[in-house]
C-alpha cells in the first residue's frame, strides 16, 4: 500500500498589530521626550559671545540651569530661586547617592549676557557648596572672520 504524502501549502500571514501598536508607542515616546528635552532651554535667551568656545558633547543626566535677563533662575522650565538650587542640588547627590564627596554630576549654567553676575555667581557658590565640580557654561561662538 502506497502512502500518499499531502502538504498543504499554508499562507504565511503577518500580523501588523503588534507592529502598529510599537509605532504608535515610538511616535509616544518621542513625543514626551522632545517636550521634556524643551524645557531645558529658555526661550529669548542671549548667550554671551565666546572666542574659545568649545561645542560639548550632549552629556546624559546633565542638569540645565538657566538664567534670564530679570536674573530669575529656571530648572526643568520652572523658575526657582537660590535655595531651591541647594536644595534641588542636593537632591540630585541623594538620588545618586554620593553622600558628602564630591559629585560626578554635570551642570551647565546658561546665563543672559545681561544677568547680573551676582545670581551667576550665587548658583556657582551653592553648587561648590556641595561639591559639584563638572560645571560648564553654555555661550554663543564668535563667527571666524576669514
Amino acid at each position: 500500500m502506497r502512502v500518499t504524502k499531502r502538504f498543504h501549502v499554508e499562507e504565511l500571514e503577518l500580523n501588523m498589530t503588534p507592529m502598529i501598536d510599537i509605532v504608535f508607542l515610538l511616535i509616544i515616546f518621542f513625543l514626551v521626550v522632545s517636550e521634556i528635552a524643551s524645557f531645558d532651554h529658555i526661550k529669548d535667551l542671549e548667550l554671551p559671545m565666546a572666542s574659545a568656545a568649545i561645542l560639548e558633547d550632549e552629556l546624559p543626566g546633565r542638569l540645565v540651569i538657566s538664567i534670564d535677563t530679570n536674573d530669575r533662575i529656571f530648572v526643568g522650565g520652572q523658575q526657582r530661586t537660590v535655595a531651591d538650587i541647594g536644595r534641588l542640588l542636593q537632591a540630585q547627590k541623594d538620588v545618586r547617592g554620593e553622600g558628602a564627596g564630591r559629585t560626578n554630576q554635570p551642570v551647565l549654567i546658561q546665563a543672559d549676557e545681561h544677568a547680573k553676575w551676582s545670581t551667576v555667581q550665587k548658583v556657582i557658590e551653592k553648587a561648590n557648596d556641595l561639591k559639584f565640580w563638572r560645571l560648564s557654561f553654555s555661550a554663543r561662538m564668535k563667527k571666524k572672520v576669514d
